[in-house]
């Protein structure tokens, strides 16, 4: 019993003074990095960025630009162009590090063009979108200055990296070998665009209605129609996108 009495306050002696010396947990140091999905970025557009510190529980982020986030992998959208060193500070228990990288954000003038049935703001899929530069080639069905584009079902497409110039816009979607939808046959004002504003996404709505086979598409070239182009904004194109997905 002697023996035991005299072990037990030694272990405790002992225990208590090691609890002592290693009352700091040793915490691995922190490892900060990032990357940027994507090799060109444009303004107006979001920027993502992957995480990929180790040994980090929280993060600072500085964009470059007056915006900052505490997000692990946030996204960030540039206003201006120019080249942003981005700076991402990665905070462990008790270390810290930082790291930086240049973001290049370049301008782009795009045209976002939403196809609807006359009357209606209910989306044409499945219909074909090309851009011409004057009447004569929109009207001729020559000299396009882009591709074909097709909508899909919410009947959006996105045209970029345009010259910020105005733009004939034909849009098709073939019914039978004698009807189509298009938006031929209407004033020259009714599918033309204006002039773009530069480097930014300027947004469209194109009507098109059941036409058949006269003028422009009765000649054995492709059929196509489209109604009336209307300026649209950013928030009436997705509200009106997110109708229909609401309405299927």
């Amino acid at each position: 019993m002697k023996t035991l009495k005299f072990f037990i306050p030694f272990m405790l002696i002992f225990t208590l003074h090691g609890c002592i010396i290693d009352s700091t947990p040793d915490y691995p140091e922190v490892d900060a990095c990032f990357t940027v999905s994507g090799s060109t970025h444009y303004i107006n557009e979001p920027v993502y960025f992957i995480n990929c510190s180790q040994d980090a529980v929280s993060y600072e982020w500085n964009f470059g630009d007056g915006f900052s986030s505490n997000q692990r992998n946030p996204s960030h959208t540039y206003t201006q162009t120019g080249t942003y060193q981005v700076t991402m500070t990665a905070y462990g228990y008790d270390t810290y590090e930082t790291f930086t990288d240049a973001v290049t954000v370049s301008g782009s003038t795009d045209l976002a063009i939403l196809v609807m049935y006359a009357g209606t703001e209910d989306p044409v899929s499945n219909c074909e979108v090309q851009l011409y530069s004057d009447y004569t080639d929109w009207e001729n069905l020559t000299n396009p200055v882009s591709d074909i584009i097709t909508t899909g079902t919410n009947g959006s497409v996105v045209f970029q990296g345009l010259e910020p110039v105005e733009y004939y816009v034909d849009a098709y979607r073939g019914v039978s070998d004698t009807s189509y939808y298009s938006n031929f046959l209407q004033p020259e004002e009714y599918f033309r665009t204006g002039i773009l504003e530069e480097n930014k996404i300027n947004f469209f709505k194109v009507y098109v209605e059941l036409l058949y086979n006269t003028g422009k598409r009765a000649s054995g070239r492709k059929n196509a129609v489209v109604k009336k182009i209307e300026l649209s904004s950013k928030e009436e194109y997705a509200r009106i996108i997110k109708a229909f997905e609401e309405k299927k």
